[in-house]
């Protein structure tokens, strides 16, 4: 018993009280009715939230294709194609935030294996190119999400 007691105070030591916080892209606190764009808000949030679901995929890990969160960027591509189509609806900086997905969507092309590998592959360059579009991809689409 005494053995029980020490394992179970080492994994809860181990496994932390606290909780770690994982990004995630949120609506902001204003009201659909308040959006420039309340059509798109659903499609927004959904993929918004099949994003968030990727991070923690990425943990270097291989996952299963069905999982591989290269798959989403079509959705993320068709999602601000329709922004795009009312863009002078938007505020500048969101405007601005729409030119960057794009952007990062055209550099995450050759993510596949990166994705694939949960995150980390045996090529340093990809690893490097991805994880950056990858966190300019997710900061990006948060901003345009808010901003429509």
């Amino acid at each position: 018993m005494r053995y029980s007691a020490a394992a179970l105070a080492f994994l809860l030591v181990g496994c932390g009280t606290g909780t770690t916080s994982l990004p995630t892209i949120t609506p902001a606190p204003t009201s659909s009715s308040a959006s420039p764009m309340p059509e798109l808000q659903p499609r927004l949030d959904a993929i918004g939230s099949l994003l968030t679901a990727c991070i923690p995929r990425l943990s270097g890990e291989p996952v299963n294709p069905a999982d591989n969160c290269a798959h989403l960027m079509q959705d993320v591509a068709g999602v601000i194609d329709e922004v795009e189509k009312q863009a002078d609806k938007l505020p500048a900086d969101a405007r601005t935030a729409v030119a960057e997905v794009r952007k990062q969507l055209g550099e995450i092309a050759p993510c596949e294996p990166w994705f694939a590998a949960g995150g980390n592959s045996a090529d340093g360059q990809l690893n490097v190119r991805c994880n950056r579009a990858w966190d300019g991809l997710f900061k990006s689409y948060n901003a345009v999400r808010n901003s429509a």
